[in-house]
């Protein structure tokens, strides 16, 4: 788990940066508090290491308050990034092609990963939830809404079409 945690996390980053080009493409204006965006990124990378053990709660060999605090926390540089997303597209003259329409996939399913994700990181509602389905949506919700709606949406921006 030490490795393969924080690894879903390094996994995403290259797709938050694919999204965080294509929006601002299709919304024709400049990424939103792009700053903020920068660090965003930099403190999940940090936060991702301190989140390994949130998944083994039940186990009864982890620190659930660390855990648990460290994994809430992690909501909040997502959270930094989907308000630059939103407030990009806020107001811009959006053009609805193929690229950004998987980035929206990804931002819905995303989202809902996410939030299934904070409420993982509440041991009392871990505890009932653990080895059921409720677990591997969120983990599909979060692997299939970044990584893939996110590779799809790249490829569309990037990939050359036939003339």
């Amino acid at each position: 788990w030490f490795f393969g945690h924080p690894e879903v996390y390094v996994l995403a980053l290259p797709f938050f940066g694919i999204v965080s080009e294509i929006i601002p493409v299709f919304s024709r204006k400049p990424i939103f508090g792009y700053k903020g965006l920068v660090f965003a990124t930099i403190a999940i990378a940090a936060l991702s290491v301190t989140v390994w053990a949130h998944h083994m709660y039940v186990t009864g060999a982890v620190a659930l308050g660390f855990f648990s605090f460290m994994t809430m926390m992690i909501a909040v540089p997502t959270g930094v990034k989907f308000f630059n997303w939103i407030g990009t597209m806020w107001q811009g003259s959006l053009t609805f092609e193929t690229p950004i329409l998987w980035v929206l996939g990804f931002l819905f399913t995303f989202l809902f990963g996410g939030l299934t994700g904070i409420i993982l990181a509440t041991p009392p509602l871990d505890f009932h939830v653990s080895d059921t389905y409720f677990v591997v949506a969120h983990f599909h919700y979060v692997i299939f809404g970044t990584i893939v709606f996110g590779m799809f949406a790249g490829f569309y921006l990037r990939v050359p079409k036939k003339p």
